[in-house]
């Protein structure tokens, strides 16, 4: 259960980090931890906890939960207290830690790609920081589901690309592979850097600079990445088909190197 006065419940004063396995064995822990560490510190949340107490409570998770495949939720809230913007520091964090079973996306996404929408991003400035207030996100892909649409993406104003409602975003224009560069307004992908490392490794160009929405809508390819679903082409965006309209072969060359490269664990 949770306390109905823990502040992550009553002000999203909390961060978290979403792991999965491949052949049952966590994927880049260590890089996972790491940022969830930069989070804790980045909203001063004092805490006692290590990098190694941490992934050896996962790991005794999936354990126990013996999935053949698993998504592992890990919450750290500031902990329970009088409900006021103030907290004692001498209050202790709550730790929350979930398994789920991990399916591979459908098929169909890889055969006929997503279709997005694009958003204001009307969200704080420090996306760089996995917190679970995630509200603006939400809010972003319902309105993508209104439309008959499978996600969204924000749009700053000054008509640069930021990222999707739950996901890093590629694109591919020119034989080379772009995507936005790490800073406050994006939380940056440990799969997305993961895709970089095996798309250099692969002798594809690639580039972590700016991508404005009209060089989005002009690409040959684009696609999404995160932890569960890896990486997911975008045939589709604001009802404009993006290249052939189809999922193209850089996303499934880069993909197929990720997969070559870091999860045969």
């Amino acid at each position: 259960m949770v306390h109905v006065e823990d502040r992550g419940f009553q002000f999203a004063d909390s961060v978290y980090e979403v792991m999965r396995t491949y052949n049952g064995k966590l994927f880049a822990a260590e890089e996972h931890v790491a940022r969830l560490f930069r989070s804790l510190s980045a909203i001063g949340l004092e805490h006692r906890l290590t990098a190694k107490e941490l992934i050896g409570i996962a790991e005794e998770a999936v354990r126990r939960a013996a999935f053949t495949e698993a998504m592992v939720y890990l919450q750290v809230t500031r902990g329970v207290a009088k409900r006021h913007r103030g907290a004692s520091a001498r209050i202790a964090p709550t730790v929350v830690i979930t398994v789920r079973e991990l399916h591979r996306p459908p098929a169909a996404q890889w055969e006929k790609g997503l279709s997005c929408i694009t958003v204001a991003d009307n969200r704080w400035g420090r996306c760089d920081i996995k917190t679970v207030a995630l509200l603006a996100n939400v809010l972003a892909y319902h309105a993508a589901q209104k439309t008959g649409a499978n996600d969204a993406i924000f749009i700053g104003a000054d008509e640069t690309v930021a990222e999707a409602t739950a996901g890093n975003i590629f694109i591919v224009a020119r034989g080379e592979l772009r995507t936005p560069p790490k800073s406050p307004r994006l939380l940056s992908g440990i799969t997305r850097d993961k895709l970089l490392e095996a798309a250099r490794d692969a002798g594809i160009p690639c580039a972590e600079r700016t991508v404005t929405k009209v060089e989005l809508l002009a690409a040959d390819e684009v696609f999404l990445s995160s932890t569960t679903n890896e990486v997911v082409p975008v045939t589709v965006v604001d009802g404009q088909k993006i290249g052939t309209g189809k999922p193209g072969p850089v996303a499934r060359g880069v993909y197929e190197r990720f997969l070559m490269m870091f999860t045969r664990l």
